[in-house]
């Protein structure tokens, strides 16, 4: 995976000690008003230009797509992002509810490789698919055996990463509150945080969805019922909280059922904080977030949300934020006066 140097838009090196280097989104700003560029009128549809209940979304950064996981539709959708309005493009399902090989069963999450193949979180097919570019099928790299608990199964898979350098899928499952690390030529996947049983210790987790991984396999996990975000190490027993912790709430230092989780290359910590109807920014060792945009408000206008279920950078450091109730999508741009560097 490359990373973007999004102050030069240039290749940058990841330091996984973000600590120990300079932060050029330690201060930097967000427009408070959203463009919607999917979904402009929120209502729910199935056309090339409406979503139904979106949540997962992935940014391509190098080729300015956004892709949807474009839940009720069962379908993936992919959008220009330089054609805001445009019409979408179904790269994964769409051709009807259903377990078959063209088909999907209420996507929660999408991830695309730089080859541009689509791995979809095939939620309830309990199941990973993987569609190659311009294919009209997938093929299942992950689960397919049915809902379970065993290490060849997926309870509800609601978030999923690519480690491309290792080429190694990583699954977010929710009913069984773990993150397995996928073994292809095993048929079944490693637990690599949690342990199988909801609970708050370090150890746990409870609920997990979205996850990010960075180039040290980093493991970044949204924590739903314990409102908190944990960093597990490679080949670590346990957790450490960097974001939330500090129970239910709406305070800086707090979180309430964060859904998505996003990460820079200088280790800021984006957040979809859905219950509180905002979208957070915790930087390295902080012990208290950032309100982005402008947040905290449910409603339906530029700015408000309803269900922020996933969110995206791209290469210049926009926000995208996606909200299954609005059945859109907005950006918010990173304003340019406060960068840093």
């Amino acid at each position: 995976m490359y990373f973007i140097d999004f102050s030069c838009f240039c290749l940058a090196t990841i330091n996984c000690d973000y600590g120990n280097q300079n932060n050029c989104r330690a201060t930097a700003e967000w427009s408070t008003q959203g463009t919607p560029i999917v979904g402009t009128d929120r209502q729910f549809g199935s056309d090339a230009f409406h979503l139904g209940s979106p949540f997962g979304l992935f940014v391509d950064r190098e080729r300015n797509n956004v892709y949807i996981a474009d839940t009720e539709n069962h379908r993936v959708q992919k959008f220009n992002l330089k054609a805001i309005g445009g019409a979408g493009t179904t790269v994964a399902g769409g051709n009807g509810r259903g377990s078959g090989s063209n088909q999907l069963n209420m996507p929660w999450a999408v991830y695309v490789d730089k080859n541009e193949n689509v791995y979809v979180a095939d939620t309830d097919n309990s199941r990973v698919q993987m569609w190659a570019k311009g294919a009209t099928s997938g093929v299942t790299v992950a689960g397919g055996n049915g809902k379970g608990k065993g290490l060849n199964q997926i309870g509800a898979c609601q978030g999923i990463f690519v480690h491309e350098e290792t080429n190694t899928l990583f699954i977010s499952d929710f009913y069984n509150d773990r993150i397995v690390k996928w073994i292809p030529e095993k048929g079944e996947g490693v637990i690599v945080a949690g342990t199988g049983a909801s609970g708050s210790a370090t150890n746990q987790l409870s609920g997990p969805r979205g996850i990010f991984i960075d180039q040290c396999e980093t493991i970044y996990i949204a924590d739903l019922w314990n409102s908190r975000v944990q960093k597990w190490k490679k080949g670590a027993s346990e957790g450490i909280t960097v974001a939330g912790g500090n129970g239910k709430g709406a305070a800086a230092n707090q979180l309430n059922s964060p859904w998505d989780v996003e990460l820079d290359q200088y280790g800021n910590i984006y957040i979809a904080d859905t219950d509180n109807s905002r979208v957070m920014k915790w930087a390295p060792g902080a012990s208290e977030g950032m309100r982005l945009a402008n947040g905290n408000a449910w409603g339906t206008g530029t700015g408000s949300f309803r269900d922020v279920y996933s969110i995206g950078l791209d290469k210049e450091g926009n926000l995208f934020i996606s909200e299954k109730r609005n059945h859109r999508i907005q950006q918010f741009n990173i304003m340019p006066e406060t960068k840093s560097c």
